[in-house]
């Protein structure tokens, strides 16, 4: 059964958050799928991933459909597609039901300073939750 966690997070934290859980997840020897909200974000997870701690890599690359950067443990998209292979899901926005489905791990980041955010967070909680899954909320 998939196993869903809603992490709360400030929108100045949010992408240093996403490096954080990309590094746990890639030092356990797991494989991350993100799931950006649009490509800028995606290319500034990018950059983040090889700048925000100097004395620590993690392997990721973007990853646009094709099977370019498919087998890096950190893959960065904003499609909502599966990248074959990958257990771990790492939400910066909505996924389609059927494709959370798909993985055992999901992390939805929930931005509690931008109402707006917030909202489309409890209406996403809300959906999951109607669709038999069970939910746990984690502040960070």
């Amino acid at each position: 059964m998939t196993e869903i966690t809603f992490v709360e997070v400030t929108a100045s934290r949010m992408e240093i958050r996403a490096c954080e859980i990309a590094e746990r997840i890639y030092a356990e020897g797991g494989r991350l799928q993100i799931i950006a909200i649009d490509e800028e974000q995606a290319a500034r997870l990018d950059d983040l991933l090889w700048t925000y701690k100097p004395d620590n890599f993690v392997p990721h690359g973007l990853w646009k459909g094709m099977d370019n950067e498919s087998d890096q443990p950190v893959v960065i998209t904003s499609r909502k597609e599966r990248v074959p292979g990958i257990t771990s899901l790492l939400t910066m926005d909505y996924c389609p039901v059927k494709m959370v489905r798909d993985f055992s791990n999901v992390i939805h980041v929930v931005v509690v300073d931008n109402q707006e955010r917030l909202e489309a967070s409890r209406r996403y909680w809300t959906l999951l939750k109607d669709a038999g899954f069970s939910l746990r909320h984690q502040k960070s």
